[in-house]
């Protein structure tokens, strides 16, 4: 005897992570737009995004840091990242500031 039902639930989960993958790119790539108002560089150059994760279906979570604790603009930037995110997902998103220092890139060094 073979269990026939494995197959169409490995495929699926395929597909969830393939589907996971184009939206994390697509996320990514809308998040080069966003820039920082203060250095004229974008959140992804300046390696302000740390991770993009899909824990719960339907909904994606953009962990982050500010370049300083208290950046002025970190609101307005956390508003922007979540709108470009959501934009490009199709998918509501949470934004998350970790309590990570931020360094520079090496090539801002």
């Amino acid at each position: 005897m073979t269990d026939d039902t494995k197959e169409p639930k490995a495929a699926e989960g395929a597909d969830r992570v393939v589907g996971e993958a184009e939206k994390q790119e697509k996320i990514l790539n809308a998040l080069q737009a966003v820039l920082d108002p203060e250095i004229g560089l974008s959140v992804i150059d300046l390696d302000l995004i740390r991770e993009v994760r899909f824990d719960d279906p339907g909904e994606a979570e953009v962990r982050m840091v500010l370049t300083t604790p208290f950046c002025p603009y970190g609101p307005m930037l956390i508003d922007q990242i979540q709108q470009a995110a959501e934009t490009a997902a199709e998918t509501p998103v949470k934004v998350t500031v970790l309590p990570d220092r931020w360094e520079p890139p090496p090539w801002l060094r």
